[in-house]
């Protein structure tokens, strides 16, 4: 049976002494007094609320009223009546009641009532709003989500003025519940994809969600799968282009990352710079970043393929100077481009994990220290630290982390195959992923699309189209949604323009 709350006062505080384990735990505040003629009693988490606004918002209009109350509509009086704070409403349930407390609002027990009044004065130490730590800006807005979540909301409704935005607050995780917000733009978002999103929150069965990743590990399709599901970014105007080509957003609080489902493998590719500059610079820039894809994803393989297994495709004059450059290396080929491929992996993380202001400097050290090294004692070759430094290169042009990281797993596999078995295993390994990827999907779409399977799609997937030819939406989006504008826009000599 359902706890429920007590005429009695004390009954009241007796059971929230036993849930919210009062009489050991010193962050809980019970302040008993008497106002409206009332016994009442007074909870709050001690540094979630704010002092002073519980002095000027409860305690100073429920002594200073002259208000009486009685019977079981006491407490829906005191909301509307008396208390000064914007956001005050009533719960009869001790466990939400309870649960909204711990996440910072004050609760107020009144003699004789069997409701809580619980009033919003939230006030806590949070990181101001700052630059983004992860994704570079070149062109665009400097700001970046926080660990707040009203906060990173605040950064979205501040660029989604239109009251077609939904937000939609849940809870998440069993024993220590933590407040998620679902975003979406109705009309937009086709129903089926929030619904199938509320499906998944709604099965989450684990103590606590702590982090954005953690939570895309619970809701993604096939968690062995090769790629990320699911877009993760600090950026909100990257959030906002989601929301409005039809997507759907989570913000979890506690994390300053946001993550956006359904994508697909072009969604991961983009970059929001991309839509700030013109379309020729866009262009060029992308197709720039699907080369170093290819070169991270390939250069080691084939690289590792022609030496070994077809010299005869190399010119005579490299090919004569790979040769004499060996002629001391007592690794394989194969195993001397998994070393160095490792090492510079190892250097990577070690460069994140050291403190800003000498990660920099250690990477570039490291690097230049210890492939000199390697040279000069005869473990590797000079070619092969050129290969993989531009692999490397490559590696960072794509503009997602997580997609970047599988990548370099990727391009592990595809050395492997082509070091065993040569052009063929690289052929091979080079199908197996690709109908790998091919399978996947997200939220239930096509991970490849539009591409493959075809479907009706914005003009902007590699190359980047003049803005007033991009009059469609993403293919996530609802069908009767999906033109985005009207007409073409171009300014004649004249000034006049033409639709």
């Amino acid at each position: 049976m359902p706890a429920v709350f007590s005429r009695d006062l004390e009954k009241n505080i007796a059971m929230m002494e036993k849930r919210l384990h009062t009489d050991i735990n010193n962050d809980v505040v019970l302040r008993r007094f008497e106002a409206v003629g009332l016994r009442c009693a007074l909870y709050y988490v001690e540094g979630m609320s704010s002092g002073e606004n519980m002095g000027r918002h409860i305690l100073w209009p429920m002594k200073m009223s002259r208000i009486v109350l009685n019977g079981k509509n006491a407490a829906e009086e005191l909301a509307q009546k008396v208390l000064t704070a914007p956001e005050v409403k009533t719960e009869s349930n001790p466990d939400k009641a309870v649960k909204e407390l711990l996440f910072g609002q004050t609760m107020i027990l009144l003699e004789g009532c069997t409701e809580a009044v619980m009033v919003d004065l939230r006030s806590y130490s949070r990181r101001s709003v700052s630059t983004p730590q992860t994704e570079t800006v070149v062109i665009g807005p400097h700001d970046a989500f926080n660990e707040t979540l009203r906060d990173n909301l605040t950064l979205l409704h501040r660029r989604m003025v239109t009251p077609d935005f939904v937000t939609t607050i849940v809870n998440v995780g069993d024993t220590a519940a933590t407040q998620l917000a679902l975003c979406y733009v109705d009309g937009i978002c086709p129903r089926e994809t929030v619904a199938e999103i509320k499906r998944r929150l709604n099965a989450i069965n684990i103590d606590q969600v702590l982090t954005a990743g953690i939570l895309e590990q619970l809701l993604e399709d096939d968690p062995y799968a090769p790629l990320p599901q699911m877009a993760a970014t600090e950026r909100p105007d990257r959030i906002v282009s989601f929301l409005m080509d039809g997507q759907a957003v989570l913000l979890l609080d506690g994390s300053p990352r946001a993550l956006a489902l359904p994508v697909g493998i072009w969604h991961l590719y983009h970059s929001p710079d991309d839509s700030y500059m013109r379309w020729q610079y866009g262009t060029v820039t992308r197709w720039l970043r699907l080369a170093g894809a290819f070169v991270a994803l390939y250069l080691p393989a084939v690289f590792v393929s022609l030496v070994v297994y077809h010299p005869m495709t190399i010119p005579m004059t490299l090919l004569t100077s790979i040769v004499q450059s060996r002629t001391t290396i007592p690794l394989s080929i194969l195993g001397e481009a998994v070393l160095m491929l490792l090492i510079f992996g190892l250097i990577n993380e070690s460069a994140q994990r050291t403190p800003s202001l000498m990660g920099s400097s250690l990477g570039l050290v490291s690097t230049l220290l210890l492939g000199s090294a390697a040279v000069e004692a005869g473990l590797v070759s000079p070619l092969l630290i050129i290969v993989v430094a531009l692999t490397g290169l490559g590696s960072y042009a794509l503009p997602d982390y997580s997609l970047s990281f599988a990548f370099r797993i990727g391009q592990m596999l595809l050395l492997v195959a082509a070091g065993l078995m040569g052009w063929s295993g690289l052929c091979w390994m080079s199908l197996l992923l690709l109908c790998w990827v091919a399978s996947m999907t997200s939220l239930g779409y096509p991970y490849l699309a539009p591409t493959s399977p075809r479907r009706t799609h914005n003009p902007d997937i590699v190359s980047r189209k003049p803005v007033f030819r991009q009059r469609l939406r993403t293919y996530v989006s609802n069908p009767a949604r999906m033109r985005r504008s009207r007409g073409k826009m171009r300014w004649t000599k004249k000034g006049a323009r033409e639709e």
